[in-house]
């Protein structure tokens, strides 16, 4: 009987709860705008308070959101607060959407009490349609004027397709890191999340801050995809409030906060591939080997993004070849002697296909949880996650505006 391969696991840190919230010198202040104009109740603004300094990563897309361009003239830096509003992207609304950006920012400034250059700005949602700055100005007024907000508020103010809140937070080294992110549809690497949002206690100089940020979103959310459509208004925040401990780089503090804002990101977009729309089933990819870690990412987002390996996990269908095809279209060298799982079935070892029980295998791609492990000769691994392709996935994006 041929035995699994041995994938190693991810790291796991100490989880806290209270997501975003659970960071000293943060607080957090929802309300309903009715952004969409349809007369839900729902709140849809939120503000966040982290006095201290941030830094963002945000789309590589050269249609990008008004936010977007905002947030990145102003991180990394010192940062007062974030403004979020769901229901409306303000992208493709050229020098209006500007305008009211900006205008988002100083009204919240003026209720926080700061300058409207430390308020950072996030929108998601319709593309090409103004805001509604009539009913959102109050919203984002009542927003920071309130700022009570618990954590499953704050997470599900956010959502657009979204079926449920997305938050996680863990405390290692005497370091705390919090976060929350929303994500459903337009998930593709570069960035890969719709919005997401992480706070940390450290006490850490801006660049460096971004830096760590950088390396986490290549490790999570460059790592999945649902769709292979990359949104207008992707964007991560990472907000230090320098309440804890002082992280200088080059000693272990630095690797810990490295570490700690790594597996909550990783935890939240886990998440987003997990509720991709229309999905029943998160698919994990480990490519063990392979030139470099980088090379061995890309592989396996290959893999999980491939529209035929996605339909055959959603039908239950054990074909494995579709694997093969992704990983040959990505260029991953060394297939010709490559080991393969699915589902913690082996399928091929050495290049060569082994006899398997396909009602098995069928039976084991049931499971909400199904990993694709894969081995080639070299020193990388790359891991990546994204979900099934359901004829779900295609009411929700048929019906999206109406």
């Amino acid at each position: 009987m041929t035995v699994p391969l041995v994938v190693p696991a991810l790291p796991r840190l100490p989880a806290l709860d209270g997501g975003w919230l659970a960071v000293s010198g943060t607080a957090a202040g929802v309300a309903a705008a009715d952004v969409k104009g349809n007369g839900a109740r729902r709140d849809d603004v939120a503000v966040l308070v982290a006095p201290g300094s941030a830094a963002a990563v945000t789309t590589t897309s050269t249609a990008a959101a008004a936010s977007c361009h905002w947030t990145r003239a102003r991180t990394p830096g010192p940062i007062h607060a974030v403004v979020i509003n769901s229901g409306n992207a303000n992208a493709a609304t050229g020098p209006q959407g500007e305008a009211d950006n900006a205008r988002m920012a100083q009204v919240a400034a003026e209720a926080l009490g700061c300058a409207a250059d430390a308020v950072l700005v996030c929108s998601t949602g319709v593309i090409g349609v103004p805001l509604p700055m009539g009913r959102l100005l109050p919203g984002v007024q009542a927003a920071a004027g309130a700022l009570t907000a618990p954590p499953d508020a704050l997470a599900r103010a956010i959502l657009t397709t979204d079926l449920v809140p997305k938050t996680a937070a863990v405390r290692s080294h005497g370091i705390t890191v919090g976060g929350f992110a929303k994500g459903s549809g337009m998930i593709h690497p570069g960035m890969a999340t719709m919005l997401a949002f992480l706070a940390t206690d450290a006490a850490v100089d801006p660049h460096d801050l971004h830096e760590l940020l950088v390396a986490a979103c290549d490790r999570s959310f460059h790592a999945i995809t649902v769709d292979g459509d990359q949104s207008t208004n992707d964007t991560v925040i990472v907000q230090a409030t320098g309440r804890g401990r002082r992280v200088r780089r080059g000693t272990p503090a630095y690797d810990a906060l490295g570490e700690a804002i790594t597996a909550v990101a990783t935890d939240l977009a886990r998440a987003i591939a997990r509720d991709g729309e229309g999905a029943t089933t998160l698919v994990e990819c480990v490519v063990l080997g392979g030139p470099d870690d980088a090379a061995a990412r890309r592989a396996a987002r290959a893999v999980v993004g491939s529209s035929l390996v996605k339909s055959a996990i959603h039908g239950r269908d054990p074909n494995w070849g579709r694997i093969l095809g992704a990983l040959g279209q990505a260029g991953l060298p060394g297939l010709v002697g490559i080991d393969v799982d699915l589902a913690g079935v082996p399928v091929m070892r050495g290049g060569r296909p082994l006899p398997f029980d396909e009602s098995t295998a069928s039976a084991a791609l049931q499971s909400p949880d199904v990993q694709i492990a894969c081995r080639v000769p070299g020193a990388g691994l790359g891991r990546a996650w994204g979900c099934d392709l359901s004829a779900d996935y295609v009411r929700i994006n048929a019906d999206y505006r109406s």
